[in-house]
């Protein structure tokens, strides 16, 4: 075993950044007012939020009251999803319809196939191809009369796929003003943040999810960006917290840290030059992993996947077997989104690619960060090939 663990699973979870814990910690330790409460110590800790609530906004050019703070991204996902659904099914007289992709998160995934299931909306997944791209205008073509709501992934959490949301949105408002509708775009904008550029209004999104724990920020507080005026329901009843949208007393010490981890980000220039040194480490394992026997990659190469992102399938390998054997040996990487965590069953989004893998295979997922170094991918990149020849 390793003297020195490695982590390589960031999409899954980041590290919590000490800027973020000491933020907290000292948040914690002088405010204890409830938001909502008007005397004192309530307005101090109101203020606290409104602050970083502006920090965020500010990060993705929104202005703060467009900013709904919520458990994480998947209630994000969900309020975006069905508050959309539950506010058009008063308003029409057919059962409205939605895109989505095979790419997405299991949080859009398998909301948007709950719904339809149980008869309440139609739904369309646009297949990828098999290396899985999703071009603009296979959306765009989905849309029907009765169309709502597109909701595609930035940036898949499985495979890195880039989907072309800027594209989409242009498509999308050339189609709304031709045909005088509204179909809104929502963007689950979870792995992109750290990387691309979020600016909602080049995006052309009218809904955008983002998450505080994959940026080196806490568990617990994710954000739902929501442009004025979409026609959206809230989910849950009680008071009237985020502007009627989302009720409960805030989660105020995860909001002081999502801010503080957003400001560790930086701006968009310094991300897309983090995004750039972690590329060079992962293409490099990428072509390791190429040159192997019985391994093969999945998804897209080049600018069309994040940087971040490596997935690829040993084949004939048992899934188990593999993650246990790179966990003992000081290699902390998953199989996929960590959500469905303890199931060996290939993931909608690996299945959506139409390779043909024998059974047994192993699918691996390897997310990178800033302290990854190209040392410790070669080192992992030795141990899967001691593996594949196992």
């Amino acid at each position: 075993m390793r003297d020195r663990r490695i982590y390589l699973d960031h999409a899954s979870t980041t590290p919590l950044g000490k800027r973020v814990a000491d933020a907290m910690t000292s948040f914690q330790s002088e405010f204890y007012g409830n938001p909502n409460s008007i005397h004192q110590e309530g307005q101090q800790a109101r203020a606290k939020i409104d602050f970083a609530r502006e920090e965020i906004a500010k990060s993705i050019f929104a202005k703060p009251q467009d900013l709904v703070f919520t458990s994480g991204a998947t209630e994000a996902n969900n309020t975006a999803i069905k508050g959309v659904v539950s506010y058009q099914l008063q308003k029409m007289n057919e059962k409205p319809h939605v895109i989505t992709t095979l790419l997405e998160h299991q949080s859009v995934y398998n909301t948007v196939k709950s719904l339809e299931e149980h008869g309440i909306i139609q739904a369309t997944y646009v297949k990828p191809s098999r290396d899985g791209l999703v071009t603009a205008e296979e959306v765009i073509r989905e849309i029907r009369s009765n169309t709502i709501l597109i909701s595609a992934i930035f940036v898949s959490n499985e495979i890195g796929t880039v989907l072309p949301i800027r594209e989409i949105g242009r498509l999308l408002a050339e189609h709304n003003k031709q045909h005088q509708t509204h179909v809104l775009l929502h963007t689950d904008a979870v792995q992109a943040y750290k990387h691309y550029n979020c600016h909602v209004d080049k995006l052309g999104v009218d809904l955008m999810t983002l998450s505080a724990h994959k940026i080196s920020g806490p568990k617990g507080i994710g954000a739902l960006y929501v442009r004025p005026n979409t026609p959206l329901d809230k989910l849950m009843e009680g008071g009237s917290q985020e502007y009627g949208l989302r009720p409960g007393t805030q989660n105020i010490v995860g909001i002081i840290g999502f801010s503080e981890a957003v400001k560790m980000l930086g701006d968009f220039e310094t991300k897309s030059a983090d995004g750039m040194e972690i590329r060079k480490i992962a293409d490099q394992l990428i072509d390791d992993l190429r040159k192997m026997d019985n391994v093969e990659m999945n998804g897209p190469r080049g600018e069309d996947r994040a940087p971040d992102n490596i997935n690829f399938t040993i084949k004939g390998a048992d899934q188990e077997t593999v993650i246990a054997r790179l966990d003992l040996a000081g290699y902390a990487v998953s199989t996929g989104s960590a959500c469905v965590s303890g199931t060996t069953e290939p993931s909608h989004v690996i299945l959506a690619l139409g390779n043909d893998y024998p059974d047994p295979s192993a699918t691996v997922r390897v997310s990178l960060g800033r302290l990854n170094t190209a040392d410790e991918l070669r080192n992992f990149a030795h141990q899967v090939k001691k593996l594949v020849k196992s």
